[in-house]
């Protein structure tokens, strides 16, 4: 029996879609597929070393270097990236920490292992791609590693013994339960992984968050198309929220300059209460649609980034979303801001998805206003993360329109 997929699920359902663009001239553009087909990793396998794939840099997780069934994924990765100055596979950094005692003292495959070390050394068909803190977007990348690995912390117990969502954190099935009813069974399982890093290891993890965004990172900066190789469902879970993230965000980014020049026209009200989501009242513009198609350039440049994943069943899941270069333009607001989407209104947001706060508005709208933060500390660096993107990181209903 397949195992269950609540993603799949999850974007199966129309009443949890995002609404359909039915402009069949923009329906490609900033648009995120899931599919499924019968597959293993002799599929994969053919498909890096296919002629419409040699361009393609393939970001394998660590799991696929232990495994027995993946000889032939390494042996393509290798044909592939013959001849090429930019090689087939990228090793990010997450990856190579984690491979790191394997390749220095291999428990199995010391073959293997001998061939992606040198492949590494030599730069040839493996290169590294460490996370740089002085590139001018390395800081949002860690802001968006927080905010995409926060549902990991929901089944934590906090000082007084209770958890995020209200529960004892002593009742491990009754916390799961609730995440599960109330946020939805997307947000379960890294929830659980997280209650379980910190019981093992005394800290939860964000690795796999990292390692995601490090691939986005890499495609838009290098104008590459990226894919993503893992046996963790989770990981598509991740890719689903980071591509979410970056589109909101982008079309935020697009948006400020739009309502800067008066596009948008006049103010139509001005929101009081914000239930602790900004620090004072948030001021409301119209929206005219419901996809923004408006505040997109022109001209673009996408790059497509994809995960493949293949469950203990051997089935193929391939979730794919094509980025567009001038992200980067977005990235670089929001590192040089501290996490906001834009430097056009002094210490205020903008936000073109109000969550919660959208029942209380008769119109669809965007709004501007102050984000009232919260902190996180990781790798050296502090991250001050909207409130408002909070909500979005932990609920499952992605611009759910009531």
């Amino acid at each position: 029996m397949e195992k269950p997929n609540p993603l799949l699920d999850h974007l199966k359902n129309p009443n949890f879609c995002d609404a359909l663009d039915n402009d069949a001239s923009m329906s490609p553009r900033l648009r995120f597929r899931y599919e499924g087909s019968p597959g293993d990793w002799g599929n994969i396998a053919r498909t890096i070393y296919g002629p419409n794939q040699l361009s393609v840099a393939w970001f394998p997780d660590a799991n696929i270097a232990f495994r027995d069934d993946t000889e032939e994924v390494w042996t393509s990765l290798r044909l592939a990236g013959l001849g090429s100055k930019d090689g087939s596979a990228i090793l990010s950094g997450v990856v190579e920490a984690e491979m790191m005692e394997w390749l220095n003292d291999p428990w199995k495959h010391a073959d293997r292992a001998a061939v992606i070390k040198h492949a590494m050394e030599q730069s040839t068909w493996l290169k590294r791609f460490p996370l740089y803190t002085e590139e001018l977007y390395s800081s949002a990348l860690l802001d968006y590693m927080q905010l995409l690995g926060v549902r990991r912390r929901l089944a934590r117990p906090l000082a007084d013994g209770t958890t995020l969502v209200d529960t004892d954190a002593s009742d491990k099935v009754g916390t799961l339960n609730v995440i599960r009813k109330e946020i939805g069974q997307r947000a379960e399982g890294l929830a659980k992984k997280g209650r379980v890093d910190l019981e093992r290891k005394g800290r939860y993890s964000v690795s796999d968050e990292l390692h995601c965004l490090m691939t986005i990172a890499y495609a838009l900066s290098h104008g590459r198309g990226c894919a993503i190789l893992t046996t963790d469902l989770d990981m598509v879970e991740i890719f689903y929220k980071a591509q979410w993230f970056f589109d909101t965000h982008y079309r935020a980014f697009l948006a400020a300059k739009l309502v800067k020049e008066g596009v948008y026209g006049e103010p139509i009200g001005v929101l009081e209460n914000t239930r602790g989501y900004f620090d004072g009242p948030v001021t409301l513009y119209r929206r005219p649609t419901l996809q923004m198609r408006e505040v997109l350039p022109t001209e673009y440049d996408p790059v497509r980034v994809a995960v493949f994943y293949v469950p203990p069943e051997g089935a193929l899941r391939i979730a794919q979303f094509p980025f567009e270069r001038k992200m980067l333009d977005m990235l670089e607001i929001k590192s040089r801001t501290g996490g906001r989407c834009t430097d056009l209104f002094g210490v205020n947001n903008i936000h073109i998805d109000l969550g919660p706060l959208k029942q209380y508005t008769d119109e669809l709208c965007l709004g501007v206003g102050c984000d009232r933060c919260e902190s996180f500390e990781a790798l050296d660096h502090k991250s001050e993360l909207a409130k408002l993107d909070l909500e979005h990181s932990i609920v499952c209903y992605e611009r759910f329109a009531r």
